[in-house]
């Protein structure tokens, strides 16, 4: 009888040892574990804390436009200037405020643009590094049904750190644009 309790004696003892051993592992990966989720948490924290630059419009530029670059592009490549010239001389871009999804849902364009739509064109000039001219068009329903409701400003500046200013408005830009009215008056399509 003694040599039973002993060896029910050696088995709980074993079992004991084992449980503690096994708690203190499991005590240990908890720690770590809380450990790892508290510097997770501050590097979230920090990136929350750090404040986003914000987007602000070219000088001499209404704040709608501000962060166009960041809007859709319509074309995939530089639009290189028209041989003997275009109104919007230079090397041009052209984004729109509208996803893919809105202008093109089944992959391929829809017209007219939908209301709301800010269409920028901008351009660099021959020789120079710098956008040097910017052509909105907006489209505002009731603005101007003759021209598919939308308005046309163009800006220019002649320094990389100069002011841009009004140089054309709607009648100046209507008589060109109306050449691609079946495609909402934008001569640039999505690529």
């Amino acid at each position: 009888m003694k040599m039973q309790t002993r060896k029910l004696l050696s088995s709980v003892t074993f079992i004991l040892i084992a449980c503690l051993l096994l708690t203190a592992c499991a005590e240990k990966q908890l720690e770590e574990l809380i450990e790892q989720q508290d510097e997770e948490t501050t590097e979230t924290a920090e990136e929350l804390v750090q404040p986003e630059e914000p987007v602000v419009a070219l000088p001499g530029l209404p704040e709608d436009v501000a962060g166009y670059t960041q809007w859709l592009k319509l074309n995939a490549d530089p639009i290189p200037p028209a041989p003997g010239g275009d109104p919007h001389n230079g090397t041009k871009n052209v984004y729109v405020n509208k996803t893919r999804e809105d202008i093109a849902p089944n992959g391929e364009q829809q017209f007219p643009y939908p209301d709301g739509s800010i269409v920028v064109k901008e351009a660099n000039r021959p020789g120079k590094d710098y956008v040097g001219l910017i052509a909105i068009m907006r489209k505002k329903a009731g603005v101007d049904p003759n021209h598919n409701d939308w308005e046309f400003i163009e800006y220019v500046r002649n320094a990389p750190d100069a002011e841009f200013s009004v140089i054309a408005k709607d009648g100046v830009c209507w008589g060109c644009h109306a050449r691609v009215e079946d495609i909402d008056y934008v001569f640039t399509e999505l690529d």
